[in-house]
């Protein structure tokens, strides 16, 4: 049996209709995301997050660990944190739009304070991916306001003033190394410095902020540390 050939015309719709359906699947695709609060008061608040198959309150959120994986559409127009301990004129939860950047593979949502938004939340995504942000690394974001400079072993990294993180790999066995931070035009003295572990199962995310108390110098640190083994045991405890 023949089946007739179609036209150009329609060769061309369908084409056109297989490429759409192809974006829209991709666009609406179920991302793996994960949540860290700023802080305790962040911590404690009743928060959900939403898309366009409905919400999901956010549970364990602590300013020192991320949350489990949240899977959700990548749909901007429906992909939300809605704050449920805070409604608008209407009654419902104020929101704030999540907007991850194109090709993010793990994002990981920081939740920041922000008084002039309707949910009080200022939102950021980091790509938390393994390929960005592998194991043994040190990612550095430099929030205090100055430019700085990162030294670990006698090797020197510049950080400008960004929430773009700066990656570090020291590589190597585990080991006690020592860090060092400075005022990058002024390198003569640190000010921050002190040993940390390097372990090659395990990566810290690092916040720099600026001091509140002088008696320690002009800048704090925000300091998230994450261990794969923990997170693979966790991992399969929940897939028991």
């Amino acid at each position: 049996m023949n089946f007739p050939m179609p036209s150009n015309s329609q060769s061309s719709r369908f084409c056109l209709v297989a490429i759409t359906m192809l974006m829209l699947s991709q666009w609406l695709a179920a991302i793996p995301v994960r949540v860290l609060a700023w802080n305790d008061e962040i911590a404690a608040r009743k928060l959900a997050i939403a898309d366009a198959k409905g919400s999901v309150p956010i549970e364990g959120m602590h300013p020192a660990q991320r949350t489990r994986e949240y899977q959700v559409t990548t749909d901007e127009k429906t992909m939300t944190i809605q704050a449920l301990d805070s409604l608008d004129k209407d009654g419902k939860p104020t929101a704030s739009p999540i907007m991850i950047p194109p090709g993010t593979k793990q994002p990981l949502l920081l939740l920041l304070p922000d008084v002039k938004a309707a949910t009080g939340l200022r939102l950021l995504v980091l790509e938390d991916d393994a390929a960005d942000f592998p194991w043994g690394g040190i990612r550095l974001i430099n929030a205090s306001g100055q430019k700085l400079a990162f030294v670990h072993e006698k090797k020197a990294t510049p950080l400008p003033v960004s929430w773009n993180p700066v990656l570090v790999n020291p590589g190597g066995e585990n080991r006690n190394m020592g860090v060092r931070f400075f005022i990058y035009d002024y390198p003569q003295r640190p000010i921050y410095s002190s040993a940390w572990q390097q372990q090659q199962d395990a990566r810290i995310l690092v916040f720099i902020v600026p001091g509140t108390d002088a008696r320690f110098g002009p800048v704090a640190l925000k300091m998230i540390t994450e261990n794969r083994r923990v997170n693979e045991t966790e991992a399969a405890a929940l897939h028991r």
